[in-house]
């Protein structure tokens, strides 16, 4: 029992997605109380364990499946072999989280139970067999919508009891951010994941070109948030972002655009982007808070 509780915690403790999908989740559930004024203590337990259950058997696939193709084994001398232990824990951790899923089904209807298969195909087929989705260049829209608009949505609704046009908006928020990191990540295991035949966008475009859709995004980005603001869709203490949070996007930007081909200079501007996505968050959850 032990050895499986210090299994688990080492499996997870260097996980980013694991954190990181706890902000959509706090982001829909500020929209909800700043939609209607109102906050739910027990469905938010409720959502947010079926969300913890779901990002833990999340890493539990990526790290089983990553192990099946070969991915993690290509630059190493003598791997530790991923058993079909953390296969378990994987369908362990989404079937508790169904549980839970259907008790909550019974006050919110059954909109709260195919939010959650959605979830479920999106992380099982991310790496598993037959579909193996980041192996076909989508895998980083299967991380920005799963991490964008379904997790903001499905807290939301747990609130709610109803699904609305304004937290699906704003979800493209952490989507992009969310879609920016996982860009950012390939371009140290270009080779490999070529290696491999993972055709993800840094196989598929090349290094080079991943920084110049990155810029892209980075623009496309910002005007969106601009005009979420114009238009007054988004409270206005996001005017705080811009200011912000656009210097650590250009300093990532011209740190990776010159050091994309040497991968341990290139890790900094991951970790900006990673300080990036978690200063947004922070703001714009504050914003429907406060």
């Amino acid at each position: 029992m032990a050895r499986t509780f210090f299994g688990l915690i080492k499996l997870l403790r260097y996980r980013f997605l694991l954190i990181a999908g706890l902000f959509p989740y706090g982001l829909g559930t500020a929209i909800a109380f700043y939609s209607t004024k109102s906050f739910d203590l027990h469905r938010f337990l409720a959502g947010l364990g079926i969300t913890l259950l779901a990002l833990i058997g999340v890493e539990a696939f990526n790290e089983y499946f990553d192990w099946q193709n070969g991915s993690d084994r290509v630059f190493q001398e003598s791997p530790r072999p991923v058993t079909k232990r953390t296969l378990v824990l994987g369908i362990v951790s989404f079937s508790i989280a169904f549980l839970i899923t259907l008790f909550l089904s019974f006050q919110l209807g059954y909109p709260v139970i195919i939010l959650y298969l959605i979830g479920f195909l999106a992380a099982f087929f991310y790496l598993a067999p037959p579909i193996k989705l980041s192996y076909r260049g989508l895998g980083e829209i299967d991380i920005a919508l799963s991490y964008g608009p379904l997790l903001v949505l499905a807290s939301y609704y747990v609130q709610t009891g109803k699904l609305a046009l304004l937290p699906l908006g704003v979800s493209v928020i952490p989507a992009l951010l969310l879609f920016k990191i996982a860009i950012l990540n390939q371009v140290p295991d270009y080779f490999q994941d070529r290696l491999v035949g993972k055709r993800n966008f840094c196989v598929r475009i090349g290094r080079e070109n991943l920084m110049k859709l990155y810029g892209i995004i980075t623009i496309i980005f910002y005007g969106i948030i601009l005009t979420g603001l114009y238009f007054k869709q988004i409270p206005q203490l996001v005017w705080s972002v811009p200011l912000i949070a656009f210097p650590l996007s250009l300093t990532t930007y011209l740190i990776g655009n010159k050091t994309y081909s040497e991968p341990e200079r290139f890790l900094p501007a991951i970790r900006y982007m990673v300080i990036n996505y978690l200063l947004i968050s922070c703001l714009l959850i504050a914003s429907y808070l406060f």
